[in-house]
C-alpha cells in the first residue's frame, strides 16, 4: 500500500471514531505511520482529507449505481437481478472498509455540511440513478405507478444505512450474521427486492 492510499484508511478510520473535530493531522500520521508533510503534499488540509475520504467512498457508490442500474431492464426478473447487485454491491463496499460507511453515515447525519459540494457531486448522484431506474421500472409496468421513485430510493439508501449501521448489534443481540455471511446477505437481499 502507497503512503497515499495509507493516509485514506488512517483518515477514514479516525474520521468515523471521532468525527472532524476530533481528529488531527498529526493522529492521522501517527496511525499512518507517515509524516504529517506527507499528508499535506497529497492533500492540503485536514477539510481537502476530510471531503477526499467521503469523495472516495461516494464514488464507488456512484459508479456502482450507474454499473447495475444504468441500463434499462428488459423484463421484471432483470429488474430485480440489477437491483439485487446493486444492494450486493453496497454491501460489498460496506464490507471492504466498514469505517468508509460509517463515516459517511456521519457526514449525512451532520449540522456543519462540510462535504455538501462532496455529497452532491457523488452521493446525490447516485440517488438520481437508482431514481431513474426506478421511473423506467414504472414506465415498464414492472412496479406500481404511484409510487414516487425517489422516495423508492431514499427508502431503499435509508434501509440499507440502516443493516449496516446496526449489524454488529444484531449479531450480538439478535446473533444475526454480518453482512459478509453470504447466506444472511442474499435472504436480505431478497427480502429488500421483494
Amino acid at each position: 500500500m502507497n503512503a497515499k492510499d495509507t493516509i485514506y484508511k488512517a483518515a477514514i478510520e479516525l474520521f468515523s471514531k471521532s468525527g472532524f473535530d476530533g481528529v488531527s493531522i498529526r493522529d492521522i500520521a501517527t496511525l499512518a505511520n507517515v509524516h504529517f508533510a506527507s499528508i499535506r503534499y497529497h492533500f492540503g488540509d485536514k477539510e481537502d482529507l476530510y471531503n477526499a475520504c467521503i469523495s472516495k467512498h461516494g464514488e464507488s457508490r456512484l459508479v456502482s449505481a450507474k454499473r447495475f442500474l444504468g441500463a434499462e431492464p428488459k423484463n421484471v426478473e432483470d429488474m430485480r437481478l440489477r437491483l439485487g447487485y446493486a444492494i450486493d454491491d453496497v454491501f460489498r463496499i460496506h464490507n471492504e472498509n466498514p469505517f468508509l460507511t460509517k463515516l459517511l453515515l456521519l457526514e449525512v447525519e451532520s449540522t456543519d455540511h462540510r462535504a455538501d459540494l462532496v455529497l452532491k457531486k457523488t452521493m446525490v448522484a447516485m440517488s438520481a440513478t437508482y431514481a431513474q431506474f426506478f421511473k423506467i421500472c414504472q414506465e415498464k409496468k414492472f412496479i406500481h405507478s404511484k409510487l414516487d421513485p425517489l422516495f423508492l430510493t431514499q427508502s431503499l439508501m435509508g434501509i440499507l444505512h440502516h443493516f449496516m449501521r446496526t449489524e454488529s448489534t444484531r449479531e450480538r443481540l439478535l446473533s444475526q450474521k454480518k453482512l459478509k455471511h453470504n447466506v444472511s446477505k442474499e435472504l436480505m437481499i431478497e427480502n429488500i427486492i421483494t
